[in-house]
């Protein structure tokens, strides 16, 4: 549930993981519905197919309880597993820590992991090479 008041702007929008390479969420798209955070998580999964997961996440906000969120806490279903999702702006970032469990499979630890995130810049148009000609 989002309080009245708060201003999820700087939550919305497009992450990409900077770790490319790595295991776990790469992309995450957060959007205001129906007065909710809702996110859209694209996960890679060691061994397994890539999944997307939709979840509802309560925005946290700084004390006082009004502006800004600066933060969210997300639970529910994520591939195979439940997960934990706490993420929190840091200087223009997304960082999410996540912590998921495996119901069913006790050979499977449960596993917790720390991701950053950024915000894709929209394509500059190119300058021209110092001396050209501007068009």
């Amino acid at each position: 549930m989002t309080a009245a008041g708060t201003d999820l702007t700087g939550l919305i929008g497009g992450w990409v993981n900077f770790d490319t390479a790595a295991a776990g969420i790469r992309l995450v798209d957060a959007a205001e519905d129906g007065g909710r955070l809702a996110l859209s998580v694209a996960e890679d999964r060691p061994g397994g197919p890539r999944t997307r997961s939709a979840l509802f996440a309560t925005p946290l906000m700084d004390a006082g309880g009004e502006g800004p969120a600066v933060g969210f806490l997300a639970e529910g279903r994520l591939g195979p597993g439940d997960a934990v999702l706490c993420g929190y702006l840091n200087r223009g970032l997304l960082t999410i820590d996540v912590h998921t469990v495996t119901p069913g499979a006790p050979d499977v630890p449960p596993v917790m992991y720390r991701a950053h995130y950024y915000r894709p810049a929209p394509a500059q148009p190119a300058e021209p090479p110092e001396g050209a000609p501007s068009p």
